[in-house]
This record gives structure tokens, sequence and C-alpha cells, in this order.
């Protein structure tokens, strides 16, 4: 484990993971950490960042000059705050390495517009890629922790609107299971630096508040048949409480006979592959993620 990875998880453990919060306390508490984190960026050369609010996307567009390839790109956040410039320097990494485009995607927050708004945003936002004459073949789809949960959701949704599917998926520490394993994620609980046991209960009640929606495939992907979907790669630390996500997901795309690729690290913390330049493991598996994506290229 590098020094780096060891201040950001101490960092966290002292600024983001509070214990025996309240539902109202979790999402305030949140809210404020993930849309006020301290945000150093540091651009490759040549990269561009280009706001978009039309009607059909919102967000913003991270590009080299002539892209060959698009990455959609759903942020963390626990489905109730984030911004995407804590992305930037992610993205512009990966969009410099891929020679690509990516958009950031933005989506609304719970509990002001809880389920099935934030995944329909997400469809609607592949839609107008689609639209903008976007080839299908050469779309990635991506996103981290509640953006990874929105990334397999919209696989999922593209899969049953028959719209044409991108090429590869990539979803990070993915919170998508709306029924996880409780003496599993108490376990981890202690481990992981940053998230807790009660805050993934208190979310789920905020981001779906009818429990009878738990149970559909768009709001827990685990429940979902991963038919036709393809390849995915998963990330996921062993010492984070969504590990238990993470596992489902890869048995759900294993049944299913989708193609997985299953990166699995100890001594890293929840979505470390989004910390590039500043943590040494996320440079190294962000070469991972490239390398897996130009395999469908």
């Amino acid at each position: 484990m590098s020094l780096q990875s060891n201040i950001f998880q101490m960092v966290s453990k002292n600024t983001i993971k509070k214990c025996g919060l309240n539902q109202q306390q979790t999402i305030n508490h949140l809210r404020f950490v993930f849309n006020n984190a301290p945000n150093v960026t540091l651009l490759p050369k040549d990269i561009r960042i280009h706001r978009i609010n039309t009607s059909e996307f919102r967000g913003e567009r991270v590009t080299v000059r002539n892209p060959e390839m698009t990455v959609l790109y759903f942020h963390g956040g626990a489905y109730v705050g984030g911004r995407t410039k804590t992305y930037h320097n992610f993205a512009s990494r990966l969009a410099k390495k891929l020679n690509a485009e990516v958009f950031l995607a933005t989506y609304p927050f719970a509990p002001e517009n809880p389920f099935p708004a934030a995944p329909e945003r997400c469809l609607q936002a592949y839609k107008y890629l689609l639209a903008q004459g976007k080839d299908a073949s050469n779309i990635v789809i991506a996103g981290d922790s509640a953006g990874g949960g929105l990334t397999l959701s919209t696989l999922l949704q593209i899969r049953d609107c028959e719209l044409p599917l991108p090429k590869c998926a990539i979803t990070m520490s993915p919170g998508a299971c709306c029924f996880p394993d409780q003496q599993l994620i108490e376990k981890h609980c202690k481990s992981d630096a940053m998230l807790t046991a009660s805050y993934v209960h208190n979310l789920i009640k905020t981001y779906i508040p009818n429990e009878p929606d738990r149970h559909h495939p768009y709001a827990s992907p685990t429940k979902g048949d991963f038919k036709g979907l393809p390849p995915i790669m998963i990330t996921v630390s062993e010492d984070e409480v969504l590990y238990g996500d993470a596992v489902k997901i890869r048995d759900c795309a294993e049944k299913a006979g989708i193609e997985v690729e299953w990166l699995e690290r100890s001594g890293v913390f929840h979505v470390w592959p989004i910390m590039v330049p500043f943590v040494p493991e996320a440079n190294r598996d962000l070469n991972k993620i490239v390398r897996f994506i130009k395999r469908y290229h």
C-alpha cells in the first residue's frame, strides 16, 4: 500500500466516515463532503472541457482534439450528491489514453428526485449520444459507486428498449443491491475507510423509498437478468462495504454468460481508480481499465 493511499484513507476516516447517523443526517453529511471535496485539477496537455446544458444532456464533455471513441460516465455520490468537477482528473486521463471524449453526465438526486428519476436521466444521456451520431459500438459506459449502479441499470434499460448496446462497460465499486448481506457489510464496515453499514441502509431508503421498487432491476441491478449485455469490468476493494454488491454483479454476469474482467484489491479504498494522478494504485489500475476498453476497440 502506498503512502498516498494511506494518507487518503486516514483523511477519509476523519472527514467522510461517520457512524451512527440517521437518514437525514446521512444525506446532509454526504452531500456536504461530496459537494465540497477539495479538488486540484491537473489536466494533461491538449485536453478541453466544455459544459453542455440541454434538455437531453446536462454535464460536461472532456475531450482530446480529434476523439476516436466516446465514454459516457456517471459519477458517484451515494445517489444524493456529487460533482462532475471531481472527475476532471480521471476523465481527462482516460480521454488522453484512449484518444477519446468523455461525457460526464449529471442526474437528479434523491430524496428530492427518488428512483426512477436518476436511471431515466442516464438512459436519456445515452440516447443523446446516439442522436449526436455516435456509433454505439464505439461507446463505453462507465461509473463509480452510485454511478456504477447507474451504469448497470442503464445497460439493462438499453437492452430492454432494444437500442444498440455499447461496446463494453466499467463499474467501479458499484452500489447495485438494495438487499445487502447484513453480516458482510458489518464485517467490511470495520475496514472501509469511507462508507458505513448505516450509510448503505439509509441511502437505500432515501433513493428508493417505495419498498416494492427495490426489487426492480433498474433500482437493484443484482435482481436483473444480464443476458445480452456487453463485456463488463468490475473493480472493487476487498476492504469496502460494497464488496458484496460487486460479487453479486460478477455472479449475475457470469450466470448470463457475459465476459467479466474482475479487478479486486486489498489495502485500497472505495473507488480508488478515480484518484489519478495522486495515488499510485489509481495510476496503475487506470492502465488496466484502458487495456480492457482497448480490447474491444
